[in-house]
């Protein structure tokens, strides 16, 4: 079976409905035995293809993940473009999970300051759409989402965490924020042409297939409650936790233009692609490096890109805030004046627990001195002018006497 149906006919989708009925012709052509062609699929290739973009002195140079000669403060451009699928297709767009080892490789090199997604998606699988998007979203370098046709669906689910969403025009549009299935029921066409179908389950999968088969009868309800409700639950709470301020009636499925879109709080702006690079790149951290002194060495130079994260926790920063918390000269600064406080507190109690160390092993060895002159000392006195005289033929010493006295 053609791998793209398999996918369409198998699961859930989050998609324009705009772009579900283009698969009918595909379907049709199959159907009649017709070779299907997705056109020139170099063309494709290169339009899915992932880059670097060296932002130097001259003229912005392009690099692949894996060139070794990325510069700093670079920006990594990401497509995610047509129908989403988990698995790259052959000819189309790549699937979602190579997609976030993109996102990964971009986030953990300190040569890329931020990550641009350039999107023009109607939406595609939901499998493996949450965690791309949660993906985006728990990424130190900054994420700005370009908009340049249309982000519905999956595709924006996908994009929603990011730092920056821009649109590239009016026109473009945003939205369809739900979960759809889509069921070709081919049986009576195949059934007309002499082909017979028979389904035997074991005697205990009596559920099995149970949601699709009633789908297939014309009931509904079970595979909209026990299924697509349970995903878009998902997809509208993610929705309100990465853009708090989108209201509950704007997550019923309807796209919009860009202006109403931002009026609605989905995107941010509008403005080329270019503009969008730029957000990118101020809001990425600046590269001055972070100078802490410890006890071990005098300066451990440490990058910010990696050390914001540890710095979020450590000054307890709200990240849904972050916006407000960017990083500018002044900031560092402060955070810089924080940790020189903190670690010369550190070394004042360090210094503190020293001279208590020391006091304790001073103690310690008076205190053994004194049991080992307490050991080397006559248990009885010996001195002769410590005796009393008396009719006893044995000695009798004071100290005796003292004790003696007492005890009676």
């Amino acid at each position: 079976m053609n791998p793209v149906l398999a996918e369409i006919f198998s699961s859930p989708w989050l998609i324009s409905k705009e772009r579900s009925n283009a698969y009918a012709s595909m379907l049709l052509s199959l159907i009649k035995g017709e070779r299907f062609s997705n056109g020139d699929s170099s063309l494709a290739r290169e339009r899915n293809r992932s880059y670097i973009l060296g932002m130097g002195a001259d003229e912005p140079q392009r690099f692949g993940f894996s060139d070794g000669n990325i510069p700093e403060r670079s920006v990594a451009v990401i497509p995610i473009r047509s129908e989403i699928f988990k698995y790259d297709q052959s000819c189309g767009p790549r699937g979602t999970q190579s997609i976030m080892q993109e996102i990964k490789s971009a986030d953990a090199n300190p040569n890329i300051c931020s990550i641009v997604l350039v999107v023009d998606s109607p939406g595609g699988q939901v499998t493996y759409t949450d965690l791309l998007s949660e993906t985006i979203k728990s990424c130190a370098t900054p994420v700005v989402a370009f908009i340049e046709g249309m982000a519905a669906s999956a595709a924006y689910w996908i994009i929603s965490g990011a730092s920056k969403i821009i649109a590239s025009s009016d026109l473009d549009r945003i939205g369809s924020i739900g979960t759809m299935l889509l069921v070709e029921d081919l049986q009576p066409y195949f059934e007309s042409q002499g082909v017979k179908f028979h389904e035997v389950y074991a005697t205990l999968s009596v559920d099995k297939n149970k949601d699709l088969n009633q789908v297939l009868d014309g009931n509904y309800k079970p595979y909209q409650q026990n299924v697509l409700d349970v995903i878009n639950a998902k997809f509208l709470s993610t929705i309100k936790e990465n853009r708090s301020v989108v209201e509950d009636g704007t997550l019923s499925g309807k796209i919009y233009f860009a202006p109403e879109a931002i009026a609605l709080g989905l995107i941010d702006e509008i403005g080329s692609l270019e503009y969008a690079i730029s957000v990118a790149s101020a809001l990425a951290p600046v590269t001055k490096e972070l100078s802490i002194e410890t006890e071990t060495n005098n300066l451990e130079n440490m990058k910010i890109k990696e050390t914001w994260k540890a710095i979020q926790s450590y000054f307890k920063m709200d990240p849904s805030t972050l916006e407000t918390q960017e990083l500018t000269v002044e900031r560092v600064q402060q955070l810089n004046d924080e940790l020189g406080n903190v670690m010369t507190r550190n070394q004042e109690l360090e210094t503190l627990l020293a001279d208590e160390k020391k006091s304790h092993a001073d103690t310690k060895a008076t205190l053994l001195a004194l049991q080992q002159e307490d050991a080397a000392l006559p248990i009885v006195a010996a001195k002769d002018a410590d005796k009393i005289e008396s009719g006893a033929e044995e000695p009798v010493y004071a100290h005796d006497k003292i004790a003696d006295d007492f005890c009676s």
